[in-house]
């Protein structure tokens, strides 16, 4: 009788274990969610132009961190893939250049009331792991240019870019192991990751930073070419449509 139970115990303990291991097997793969813009194709140029002659840009960069100031690099390098001499960061004492272009870059991030049900109950199907946690993240962009010689505006936009963003990383994902307990830490966790998770921000600004370049880069050469202001530039069509009227 003893050694009957004893081997009932054991081949409890063997597939207890056998279940652990399939668990943590599933937790070590399937623990986070590769950065996904959703929204990112529709910020993307619907142009592609250049300037009429070879012009120099000042940018002036207004940015209140190292991530924002990428995006404003980013415009630097798409106005040079056109055709500009770009100075960045420009001073007014530097170099004698033809455009002055003042870039400030106001970040907005917001976590989402959804990344609560994400956690709990959606731990039980592993949803922050094919789903993603929710993020808005928003950058307000706002130039001004100058043409840099007599200093007379040659126009001013803003764009706000509003990006819809899907990220799980094992600083949130861990909560998963609540699968091996009542739920209560997915819960809890699950009011605290309806935050912003700052470690979002550096992977979303590599990822949108050529694009969203790439449409301020193109939006200062329509202002420019349409100002008619440096003899020798033809005309550009219209500006592109406004971001903040979507």
């Amino acid at each position: 009788m003893g050694s009957s139970m004893r081997l009932l115990r054991g081949k409890k303990v063997r597939c207890f274990l056998v279940l652990l291991c399939i668990q943590l097997l599933l937790f070590a793969t399937g623990c986070s969610h590769t950065l996904e813009i959703k929204n990112l194709a529709s910020y993307q140029a619907t142009c592609a132009n250049s300037f009429g002659k070879r012009l120099s840009v000042g940018v002036v960069p207004k940015a209140p961190d190292l991530e924002t100031t990428k995006l404003v690099k980013a415009v630097g390098a798409e106005l040079s893939k056109y055709g500009a001499e770009v100075l960045l960061p420009y001073e007014y004492n530097s170099k004698p250049v033809d455009i002055i272009a003042s870039i400030a870059v106001t970040p907005h991030y917001e976590g989402s009331g959804w990344n609560f049900l994400i956690n709990f109950p959606g731990f039980l199907i592993f949803t922050p792991a094919w789903h993603g946690y929710i993020y808005d993240v928003t950058f307000d962009v706002n130039v001004d240019l100058l043409k840099a010689s007599d200093k007379t505006p040659i126009g001013n936009f803003k764009i706000p870019f509003k990006l819809d963003v899907r990220h799980a990383a094992m600083n949130r994902t861990w909560t998963e192991i609540s699968w091996f307990e009542v739920g209560v830490i997915a819960l809890v966790s699950g009011i605290v990751f309806t935050s912003y998770d700052d470690g979002v921000t550096q992977p979303t600004v590599d990822r949108s930073s050529v694009t969203i370049g790439d449409y301020i880069a193109q939006e200062i050469i329509n202002r420019v070419n349409g100002s008619g202001k440096f003899s020798g530039v033809r005309l550009g069509p219209a500006p592109l449509i406004d971001l903040a009227a979507r």
